[in-house]
């Protein structure tokens, strides 16, 4: 079992073109996230895939994230924008 560095179970759809290989439950892989950049995350559940029109699948899961291997320039402000102390 793996921590959550933020305490949320994200949401998301993998793309999943033909020949890859299908995602499994209850490991890890690497993904792009918008608020992070290139993180880690440990899949929880997948749900039904759907099939798309140019020969791939999209698969609903739920996952949280475990590590941040390449933040990206919103976490960076953001944690600058944290570390700031309002002096009275």
């Amino acid at each position: 079992m793996s921590i959550s560095i933020d305490g949320k179970v994200h949401k998301g759809v993998l793309r999943v073109k033909y020949g890859e290989a299908f995602p499994v439950a209850k490991r890890s892989i690497e993904l792009n996230n918008e608020d992070y950049g290139r993180v880690l995350v440990y899949i929880l559940s997948l749900e039904q895939p759907r099939w798309t029109e140019k020969f791939a699948v999209e698969i609903p899961f739920r996952y949280y994230i475990t590590d941040i291997i390449l933040p990206n320039e919103k976490y960076l402000q953001n944690k600058r924008k944290s570390k700031l102390k309002v002096i009275k």
